[in-house]
């Protein structure tokens, strides 16, 4: 699981998860540096052209994140909190911040989980590779009751060892490292925060403004033409990523992973993982099938379906919450018994205990 510093926690908190007390070049016909492939064009598309370009509610975001984000990841607050199963798990989640919200909606007199309805972000240096460097865009927030709660936090982000400061409309972070973010409003309900080696005022009025925006590169257009994304998550990773890394480490190097995952009162699954060629591809989905024609894993799903399609290894996966339930319980079981194997003392003896 990727960690992120201090000061992007605080800037996830202070973007409406709860407070600090929770803790391209715009030249289209250049090279296409995009989290749609390797960072030079590799798939021969140029930036900007053809396509029909992006028309979804999703279109804002993508104007205004980084045209080289090798990861980009979008998820829908409102449909996921009006799934089932949801509504099933989210009380453990809460649980673990309940603390930290109740001293947030105590100061700012409003709970920032209710007025959150999604969130878009692109990133790079996700998974290693140096510090986290991109943006995020969050759809709800009222932007006078953050802001006014902006001035009620500062003494707490001190204590936890970030510098909070407002400079105009510009909210700036610093944490103990020297790390910064940044956060503004592009309109009254629409955050947009920058961190790494953009999140500067500069920096933040800058991504504002969508001259380096995702939208520009027909290569990402293309593939997130394919993907769901009115879903409870959907996500695109370059094969350039460190996220990527252990599949190139395995043999399996994708131009890019991409799709979403859907949660109602089941789980659907929809991913497509981006080869160089139609006969990496069909090699790709030749050893997929191969590990997933058991009949014994077949049984634990609706619906599994690996095929391709041209350069692309689609799967497909369906599960009634019945089924996600027990493979839930089982995973749970199975790592259980390897931190129990590990002897006295281990995670799972600590409460509390780092993962």
């Amino acid at each position: 699981m990727v960690r992120f510093r201090n000061t992007w926690l605080v800037a996830v908190v202070a973007l409406g998860l709860g407070g600090a007390a929770c803790k391209k070049s715009d030249d289209a016909k250049g090279g296409d540096k995009t989290a749609a492939g390797d960072k030079a064009n590799p798939a021969g598309d140029k930036a900007g052209g053809g396509g029909g370009g992006i028309s979804d509610a999703n279109g804002s975001d993508l104007s205004l994140l980084p045209v080289d984000s090798e990861m980009v990841i979008g998820l829908n607050i409102a449909q996921l909190q009006q799934s089932a199963l949801w509504k099933q798990f989210s009380p453990k989640i809460m649980d673990k911040i309940a603390g930290g919200l109740a001293d947030f909606k105590a100061d700012c007199g409003f709970d920032p989980l209710d007025s959150i309805k999604s969130i878009a972000m692109g990133m790079k240096n996700m998974g290693g590779g140096g510090e986290p460097d991109g943006a995020i865009v969050i759809h709800g927030p009222d932007k006078a009751k953050v802001l006014a709660c902006v001035d009620k936090e500062k003494a707490k982000a001190k204590d936890k060892g970030t510098e909070m400061t407002v400079d105009g409309d510009v909210v700036l972070m610093k944490d103990k490292t020297g790390a910064s973010s940044a956060f503004t409003f592009v309109n009254d309900t629409t955050m947009l925060g920058v961190i790494g080696s953009k999140g500067t005022k500069d920096g933040v009025k800058e991504a504002a403004k969508g001259g380096s925006a995702l939208k520009t590169s027909q290569t990402f257009v293309d593939m997130y033409s394919k993907i769901n994304t009115q879903d409870s998550l959907w996500m695109l990773i370059n094969g350039n990523s460190p996220a990527l890394a252990k599949a190139s480490g395995m043999g399996i190097k994708p131009k890019a992973v991409f799709g979403s995952i859907n949660l109602t009162d089941g789980l659907t699954l929809d991913f497509r993982v981006r080869m160089a060629s139609p006969d990496e591809a069909k090699s790709l989905v030749g050893m997929m099938q191969g590990q997933v024609n058991n009949p014994q894993v077949k049984q634990m799903f609706d619906t599994l379906d690996i095929t391709g399609d041209n350069t692309d290894a689609k799967v497909t996966v369906k599960m009634s919450a019945q089924k996600l339930q027990a493979l839930v319980a089982m995973v749970g079981g199975m790592m259980g018994g390897m931190m129990g194997a590990g002897g006295g003392g281990g995670m799972g003896g600590a409460p509390g205990g780092a993962p």
